[in-house]
Order: structure tokens, then C-alpha cells, then sequence
């Protein structure tokens, strides 16, 4: 459903990769058709992520429905242990609802 929802996801190449023991956060730009995308994931344990670099604007988490301004080209963030956190600039909200995967 997320995949689904947000172009950048389906077909933007990722950058800015950035792995540790527990966790990986990349972009996903496709802003040329209007879809841009931060990632983070997390395995056994909460996960404290920072981007930077970001395009600036309004991004709304589409797993919780947060919303957060970034104007300094940096986006700090939490992510629960074996979930997900993707953060899409001028997103329209939250998708779906959280479950076992998604939290």
C-alpha cells in the first residue's frame, strides 16, 4: 500500500545510504515527477536517524501521520525497533493503519 502511494518508492533510485548494525536510512528522489522520499528502518531496537541534505518543505511520516517542517536541510527522527518511518515531502497524510510490520 505504501509502495503504492508514493512514486519515489516504486521507481527512485535510493542515495545517501547510510547503514549501521541496526538500522539504514537512504533517499528516494524522484522530484522530477514530483515524488520525494526519506527512508529509515530499524531491526531489534529503536533507531535515532538524522538526514541530512534533505530538500527543504513540509513532510508527513505516511506510517504515523507526524508532520514535520525541515528548513535547514536536516531531518532528525525515531524509528521503533522492526519498523519503518517514511517521511514524504508535501505528503498527504497517513497511510494505511499500524499493525505488526508498521508501527
Amino acid at each position: 500500500m505504501l509502495r503504492a502511494a508514493v512514486p519515489a518508492l516504486q521507481k527512485a533510485p535510493m542515495s545517501a545510504v547510510n547503514e549501521w548494525g541496526a538500522g539504514i536510512s537512504f533517499i528516494r528522489d524522484l522530484s522530477s515527477e514530483g515524488s520525494y522520499a526519506l527512508v529509515g528502518l530499524a531491526a531489534g531496537s529503536d533507531q535515532k536517524v538524522t538526514m541530512s541534505q534533505v530538500m527543504n518543505g513540509s513532510y508527513t511520516d505516511v506510517v504515523s501521520g507526524e508532520t514535520r517542517q525541515v528548513s535547514g536541510g536536516s531531518l532528525s527522527f525515531t524509528v521503533p525497533a522492526y519498523s519503518v518511518r517514511i517521511w514524504v515531502l508535501n505528503g498527504s497524510g497517513q497511510i494505511g493503519e499500524p499493525g505488526k510490520y508498521l508501527k
